[in-house]
Order: structure tokens, then sequence, then C-alpha cells
């Protein structure tokens, strides 16, 4: 084999690892959560690649906005929405670019953070957010980088600290060798410039958002670390941190205890 034939080979190999990296796995929504979606207010809104798809429930009262986390969708976090509305909250819940029922293939954080305006501007300025795992990312992101208003509360779940180490973690899942993630490094820099991507950590972010806030992690999360979220709790003076035990990553989404705990804090 020629170098140049090795050389196309392996620039193939990393466009492909490429999309795949940039390109968020399928969600499978439960019929649970179908039930909980078709009970709401569907729409579609444009953005940049296509159109997001959007859910509310009720018409008025305190607006809550849910922002799943990186392959997840807007399914994933309707097991807030009745313990929310029986509380007296809006619920609002989309599927980022690239996830769920909206279009695209790929996405990044760039790309996703100001699609949190495309919604507001349709839906209202959202009192509270509650995010999880890359969602807490995202929300930090906007609120920061690009003047989001801020809610009076966040609550965050299983919280993703630093952009770039979602690299290492993709290595491990997808069992790739050191040279094609060196490849893919290098190749992501040229993309969106190195510094402007290694800088983008919520522990450094949370140091501007003056806004009280609730944190979860759980000790057994497979997914994201739980020093992830020790990290940025550390960093936060206004977050309140607790972290909880054989919840996973996604199981607190789902829990009648955890849920009472957010709206506690919500209405306190």
């Amino acid at each position: 084999m020629s170098a140049l034939t090795s050389s196309v080979e392996s620039q193939a190999m990393l466009k492909k690892v490429y999309r795949a990296f940039f390109g968020p796995s399928k969600y499978e929504v439960k019929s649970a959560d179908q039930a909980i979606l078709e009970r709401g207010k569907n729409s579609r809104i444009p953005f940049a690649d296509g159109e997001l798809a959007v859910t509310t429930w009720e018409d008025s009262g305190p607006t809550v906005l849910l922002m799943h986390g990186w392959g997840g969708s807007r399914a994933q976090m309707t097991g807030f929405v009745d313990s929310l509305l029986n509380a007296g909250f809006r619920v609002v819940a989309y599927d980022q670019p690239a996830h769920g029922e909206s279009d695209g293939k790929t996405t990044n954080v760039l790309e996703i953070a100001p699609t949190m305006e495309l919604v507001m501007k349709q839906e209202g300025k959202f009192d509270f957010i509650i995010a999880h795992s890359f969602g807490t990312l995202i929300t930090s992101y906007a609120l920061v980088n690009l003047n989001f208003p801020p809610p009076s509360k966040l609550v965050y779940f299983g919280a993703f600290n630093r952009l770039m180490d979602s690299l290492p973690r993709f290595q491990a899942q997808a069992k790739l060798p050191d040279q094609i993630i060196d490849g893919l490094r290098e190749m992501i820099h040229e993309e969106f410039g190195k510094d402007v991507l290694e800088a983008i950590a919520t522990e450094t972010l949370v140091q501007s958002i003056r806004v009280p806030a609730l944190i979860f992690h759980d000790r057994s999360d497979e997914v994201t670390p739980v020093e992830d979220s020790r990290a940025i709790a550390n960093a936060w003076k206004e977050a309140q941190y607790i972290e909880t035990n054989h919840l996973g990553h996604r199981g607190a989404l789902q829990s009648a205890e955890i849920h009472e705990q957010v709206i506690n804090f919500l209405k306190s």
C-alpha cells in the first residue's frame, strides 16, 4: 500500500469518526414518554438547519424549560412534566438540533446554544431551567456567552464539566486507538479553534452565573463522572449540591422523591 493510499484511507476514516463524534445517538422514546408528549401542544420552530420539535404543557404559570443532554431528547425529560404541572408550572421542552424529532445529523454546543433563544422567542422568557448532562454545559454557555436571559433558578442533573473531556470518553466508548483520537482532536481544533473549545468548561462558566442553583449527581453515574459536578459545585457559590446513590446517569429524571425536592427548591 502506498503512503498516498494510506493517507487517503486515514483521512476517510478520520472524517467518518468526526461525523460520529458530532452525531448524537437517537434516544429510544418509551410509550409513557410519547403519551406525555401527545398531551402537550406540539409545534416546530425554524432554525439554521431545518426545524426544532417543541412541546409545551399549559398556557399559563411560571415557565420551566427542560434541557436534555447529548443523545437525549425532550421525551427523556417528560418524567418531570406531571410533577411540575401539578405544582402550577407551565412546561416547555424541545429537541436540540440533530436530536429526537428535530432536523440535522450532526451538531455541537456552538450550534445548540443559540437555539435556546429561538424557543424563548416563541414561548416567552423562562422562569426556571432544568438541565441534564450536556444540557447543563449548553445552558451555562448560553447564559454567559450569548447573554441568554437568566432564569430565577437553575436545576442541573449529572452536569457535564469540560467540553473536551468528551474526546477521551468518546474514545473509550468507541474503543478507538490514540492515533485516531489525536487526528480527531487536530481536526476539531482546525474547525473551531483550539483555545475556543479548550476554554469551555461549566466550572468556569458558572462563576459568572449569579442564579441560585440546585445540582444533583449520582455517585454511580456511568456516563458523566460525579467529579464533574463536584468541581462545578465547588466553583459555584450560588449552588446547593446533592449526591445521590444507585440512580445512575438518568434515574433521577424519573424519581418522584427527586421531583419533590426540585419543586420545593423552585417554590422556595
